[in-house]
């Protein structure tokens, strides 16, 4: 697990699994290495905020970013939300592709999805994509101050 993710689980004293395999940059990879249930697996999209920070997104595996929401939330027009160039987030962040953490390391603003809210024990990336990390979506909330809202597609939307 990053350095940041360690050193933050450890500030607050969460209860936290790491579990360790190959390199996974997908949810579909994810889903068929890893023997967690898939509908409690979290992945984290990473967006440049207007200041120069980043915004992390926690969905649940399977959903698909609702991007004019996500652009909302942050207060931007939906075409001048970005992805985040994977570099930067490598450099900045200290976190590989596949690994994201949905927490607010060095800063990052974090947008949860209310469905991942609604969860118990999450799997999620820990800063490197060949480390899962399991804990409780309650600690996620806390740890991450984290703003609820409906970040995900609804079903069967395109």
């Amino acid at each position: 697990m990053s350095p940041e993710v360690r050193a933050l689980l450890a500030a607050v004293g969460v209860q936290y699994r790491t579990h360790d395999h190959p390199p996974l940059v997908s949810f579909e990879e994810a889903k068929s290495v890893l023997p967690f249930d898939a509908n409690a697996m979290v992945k984290g999209l990473v967006f440049r905020t207007p200041g120069g920070g980043f915004a992390i997104v926690a969905l649940r595996g399977a959903d698909r970013a609702d991007y004019k929401r996500i652009a909302d939330a942050l207060g931007i027009r939906r075409a001048d939300l970005r992805a985040a160039d994977p570099a930067d987030v490598a450099t900045e962040l200290g976190m590989q592709l596949g690994g994201i953490v949905p927490l607010p390391i060095k800063g990052a603003l974090v947008l949860i999805d209310q469905a991942v809210a609604g969860l118990g024990t999450i799997f999620c990336g820990s800063g490197r994509n060949d480390v899962t990390l399991e804990l409780e979506a309650s600690d996620l909330l806390r740890l991450s101050a984290g703003r609820i809202g409906g970040y995900a597609k609804a079903a069967g939307a395109s």
